[in-house]
């Protein structure tokens, strides 16, 4: 089974604020980003949560920038994947069935997701 990259609310605010940035950012700028939002990390605080990214595999750090290592779309991708191989024996349509069933989707949803389909 692939890993499921479990992050904690902490760690996935310093994702987010990655994906952000895609080129990636200065560490110090991005405690200052934190800090207009009304977060009081120290540095050593955001260290902590980078290191602990870092030894996920999804965050970088070379010459004091910072980089996720996914886009936003492909850590999406790659979590989605691993829920419906491992949940629902690599069928998505047992993934879409399950989600149907517990979920209304509205008649535009269900056109488009055709659409998708038939054009893939």
């Amino acid at each position: 089974m692939k890993k499921i990259y479990d992050m904690s609310a902490a760690e996935l605010e310093v994702m987010e604020k990655l994906w952000e940035h895609e080129d990636g950012i200065k560490q110090a700028e991005l405690l200052a980003l934190f800090e207009a939002d009304g977060k009081k990390w120290k540095r050593q605080t955001l260290n902590t949560f980078l290191s602990r990214l870092e030894n996920k595999g999804l965050v970088k750090r070379e010459n004091r920038i910072v980089n996720a290592v996914y886009s936003r779309e492909t850590y999406n991708g790659m979590q989605m994947k691993t829920v419906i191989d491992y949940v629902y024996d690599g069928k998505l349509s047992k993934f879409v069935a399950s989600f149907v069933k517990e979920n209304s989707i509205s008649e535009s949803d269900a056109k488009e997701l055709i659409d998708f389909l038939e054009n893939s």
